[in-house]
C-alpha cells in the first residue's frame, strides 16, 4: 500500500521508479558511504549525515565543522587549513567542481570561512578566503561565482611579487541571490536580501534589498522600501 502511494506521487512529479531510485543512490546513499570514513575521524566536528561526491578531495578535515545534511559535489577541492577553520551550517550545498582554499603559504595562514544554514552554492565556484569570508543563511549562489578575499599590492615601481597582499574580508548577508559568474572582491559587504545580476563584478558595498548589475556592479533598484533608521 505504501509503495503504491509512493509510485502515484512519483508519477505526479513526472518520475519513474527507476529515476527516483537512481537519484537516491547517486545523491544520497553513495555520497554518504563515501563520506563515512571522514565522518569517523571527525565525528565531533562533522554532523551526520554528510555527503561527499566522487573524486572530491577534502584536505585538513580537522579544520572542518558542519551541521547535518551538508553536501559537497563531485570533483571538488576543499582545503580547510586556516586559523579559524571552515564552518558550514546545516543543509549547506556546494555543487560539483567547487574550489575552496584559505591558505596557500603556511607562513601566513588564512582566516576562515563560515556559511550559514541552507545556503546553496552552484557548480565551479571559487571560494578564496585568505581574509574571513562569511556567507549568510538561505543564500542562492549561481555557477562560476568567485569570492576573492585578498588583494595584491601594486603601488610604485617595486615588483608586485615583493609587495605582499591586503586582507579585508567579505561578508554576504542572509537570503541573497548571486547570479552566475559574479566576482566579489575583497573588502565587500553585501546586505540581506540583495540580488546581484549574472556576470557582475562587485567592487563596492551593496545595500540590503538592492538589485545590482554590471561591471562594476551598480544598484539599479531596491526590492523593498527601507524604513528610515533601518540598517542597510
Amino acid at each position: 500500500m505504501a509503495f503504491s502511494k509512493i509510485k502515484q506521487k512519483l508519477k505526479r512529479n513526472g518520475l519513474s521508479t527507476r529515476d527516483y531510485l537512481e537519484f537516491i543512490c547517486r545523491k544520497g546513499i553513495t555520497p554518504m558511504i563515501r563520506a563515512f570514513f571522514l565522518y569517523l575521524f571527525n565525528f565531533r566536528r562533522i554532523s551526520f549525515p554528510f555527503f561527499v561526491g566522487k573524486k572530491t578531495r577534502i584536505i585538513h578535515s580537522n579544520h572542518l565543522k558542519t551541521g547535518a545534511y551538508c553536501y559537497i559535489g563531485d570533483f571538488s577541492y576543499i582545503n580547510c587549513l586556516s586559523k579559524s577553520g571552515v564552518e558550514f551550517g546545516s543543509r549547506v550545498t556546494l555543487r560539483e567542481y567547487a574550489w575552496l582554499q584559505i591558505t596557500s603559504n603556511t607562513k601566513n595562514l588564512g582566516e576562515g570561512i563560515k556559511i550559514g544554514n541552507e545556503t546553496y552554492i552552484g557548480p565551479r565556484c571559487n571560494l578564496g578566503a585568505a581574509a574571513f569570508l562569511i556567507i549568510g543563511e538561505r543564500c542562492q549562489i549561481g555557477a562560476g561565482v568567485s569570492f576573492i578575499a585578498e588583494n595584491h599590492e601594486f603601488s610604485g615601481e617595486e615588483e608586485i611579487f615583493n609587495q605582499g597582499v591586503t586582507r579585508k574580508g567579505i561578508r554576504v548577508g542572509n537570503d541573497c541571490w548571486i547570479g552566475n559568474n559574479v566576482i566579489v572582491l575583497d573588502g565587500i559587504n553585501i546586505g540581506d536580501g540583495a540580488v546581484i545580476g549574472a556576470g557582475a563584478v562587485v567592487t563596492k558595498d551593496i545595500p540590503s534589498f538592492a538589485v545590482a548589475v554590471g561591471n562594476p556592479a551598480r544598484v539599479i533598484r531596491t526590492r523593498v522600501k527601507v524604513k528610515a533608521g533601518d540598517h542597510v
